[in-house]
């Protein structure tokens, strides 16, 4: 059985690890096995080595914004995240609930996301749509 802690354990890493932009400290939450859906309709990542890789490469588009997160059940949270889109210089934000599976050492095995994303540009477009 997985220590009742052991997710809020895990989210106070995978928050520091974000937060940081530290793909070294992100590896370290999940298992070498681990599977990562950026929604819960594609396809899964395979691997801690990919899932890194996917948020570096996040990361690398994005300036350094604001990102807070807040356990909401058992393997259940809730997070948004805001910053600057680099190539297009405009704000943008995210959010999202998250479920992570954990095994018994505590490593996510499995990390799904459900997000909303908003940039000023699109919201620009979905304005004159609807106009």
């Amino acid at each position: 059985m997985v220590d009742p802690d052991a997710f809020q354990t895990w989210l106070d890493a995978y928050s520091r690890a974000v937060e940081a932009r530290n793909a070294d400290q992100l590896a370290k939450v999940f298992s070498v096995s681990a599977h990562f859906l950026k929604t819960p309709f594609d396809r899964a990542l395979e691997g801690r080595d990919a899932i890194c890789r996917e948020y570096e490469a996040s990361w690398s588009r994005l300036e350094r914004g604001v990102f807070e997160i807040k356990r909401i059940g058992d393997g259940w949270a809730h997070w948004s995240q805001g910053g600057t889109i680099i190539a297009l210089d405009e704000p943008w934000r995210a959010d999202g609930i998250l479920k992570a599976e954990l095994n018994e050492a505590g490593l996510c095995t499995r990390l799904t996301l459900w997000t909303e994303t908003l940039s000023v540009r699109e919201a620009d477009m979905l304005a004159q749509r609807d106009a």
